[in-house]
């Protein structure tokens, strides 16, 4: 038996000079498995040497070998992390069902001088039935051994992503939490006029389920505010429309009633915010936010489209009451940096008495850049789903990265009915071509970024 484990360790012509052989009774490999029928192995296997750093496997390779570890240790992926799967003497390393062909996960790397039995599926295929069963039972044993141990990897693993979560959470949301109930914050909020009455009926009527597309052309039509705002807004340089819109009617016509809504609730916002550089590129992304919120929400059948169109037209409102701030304050500019401009602009728009869903959508906007899904509350999970997923894509159309790494992006996707759909599938594949049906109408801007 001693002379049988020389032998089987002594170099092939696939093999590196490596430590002293290694003797039988040094390894529990093949319990019970007589040395006739061990003999038959080392005659069909292959015994390999690995230097430190040295691969027995690279990922996305065909698994057609079992592999039986000899001598030193080896780890499948990040050699470095402290978690990653180790094997050591006697462990089997089998990726396959022993007929057909596998592909490994991972790389395997050798982290010492190590030796290593190898038998190809062909080989094995060769042995007496007996001994094939003896081999699919001892991986199978093997196999059910890593299982066990990735199973406690992932427990511990949730625990931890479970920890960092509500640390990201806490570091996210504590600093300047509540400065908007301050009695500074609502005198702010006090000098910021309020959103026109008319606009604010509008906002109403389109978020009332109820509501039919005539009664809010009348409403457009018969408010004299409101159709000022819109033929002034339609007719400006940012729709490049080529003859004058001199109507609400031909306006509809034009834009669809959803448009010209969106129009006059950017506008009406303008009237009432300061117009100052910074207003201008909200307003301007805005207006893009809004029709792409739209648009996806119908894509994806999930929400209301007019309800998620609102919440593109106000989401980044909290910036400008922020920078009012720091400049009646310029002192304590350190301080208002750590205020939530998600938070401020929803208690503005508590003031002027919007709709809750609305508020309490844009309160949350942020959270899917550093919280799953279930931790938003479940009546705006959808609207804040819809409009993060927005932003990204928005970002992406202009040709930027997203803004945030999206932890949590493919759990928002799944919630969304997207499970396994990448958003730049989302994008191309199914919202780009609904926007360029609408080409006329959507402003400029972004137009030009489909229309190639």
């Amino acid at each position: 038996m001693r002379n049988f484990w020389k032998h089987l360790t002594a170099p092939r012509s696939e093999t590196r000079p490596g430590p002293p052989p290694l003797h039988a009774e040094q390894t529990t490999a093949f319990p019970d498995l007589p040395e006739t029928e061990m003999v038959r192995l080392h005659n069909r296997a292959m015994p390999l040497r690995l230097a430190p750093g040295d691969a027995l496997f690279r990922a996305d390779s065909r698994a057609e070998r079992l592999y039986v570890i000899s001598t030193g240790e080896i780890v499948i992926g990040d050699t470095t992390a402290p978690d990653a799967e180790r094997f050591g003497p006697g462990d089997w390393i089998c990726e396959f069902d022993l007929t057909q062909p596998g592909i490994h996960a991972a790389t395997a790397t050798a982290l010492t001088h190590s030796q290593v039995l190898a038998l190809e599926r062909s080989a094995i295929a060769d042995l007496e039935p007996a001994l094939q069963d003896y081999l699919r039972h001892r991986a199978h044993q093997f196999g059910l051994q890593r299982l066990y141990r990735a199973q406690r990897r992932q427990a511990t693993l949730a625990r931890h992503s479970q920890a960092l979560t509500d640390a990201l959470i806490a570091a996210r949301t504590a600093g300047g939490a509540g400065f908007a109930e301050t009695e500074t914050a609502r005198q702010l909020f006090a000098k910021v006029p309020a959103l026109p009455i008319s606009t604010t009926a509008l906002l109403n009527k389109m978020l009332d389920e109820r509501t039919t597309k005539g009664e809010i052309v009348e409403l457009v039509t018969m408010d004299p505010a409101l159709t000022s705002t819109l033929l002034k807004s339609i007719n400006s340089p940012y729709y490049g429309l080529q003859h004058q819109v001199t109507s609400v009617s031909h306006a509809i016509a034009l834009l669809g009633h959803n448009a010209v809504y969106q129009v006059i609730m950017t506008e009406s916002m303008r009237r009432s915010l300061p117009n100052t550089e910074l207003f201008t590129d909200i307003h301007q992304r805005a207006i893009e936010l809004s029709r792409l919120a739209f648009t996806l929400a119908q894509t994806l059948a999930v929400g209301r489209p007019a309800e998620v169109a609102t919440l593109g037209i106000l989401a980044d409102i909290g910036l400008v009451i922020n920078a009012l701030l720091k400049s009646a304050n310029p002192r304590l500019k350190p301080l208002f940096d750590l205020l939530d401009p998600a938070e401020m602009g929803a208690a503005l728009l508590r003031s002027w008495h919007l709709p809750a869903m609305v508020c309490d959508s844009l309160h949350h906007q942020h959270h899917p850049e550093f919280a799953p899904p279930a931790r938003l509350p479940e009546p705006v999970r959808d609207n804040v789903a819809v409009l993060y997923l927005a932003r990204r894509l928005l970002a992406r159309l202009h040709g930027h990265p997203p803004g945030d790494p999206g932890l949590f992006l493919e759990a928002y996707l799944a919630l969304l009915g997207r499970a396994g759909t990448s958003e730049v599938e989302l994008l191309y594949e199914q919202l780009v071509p609904r926007l360029r049906a609408q080409l006329r109408q959507l402003p400029r801007s972004l137009a030009e970024r489909l229309d190639g």
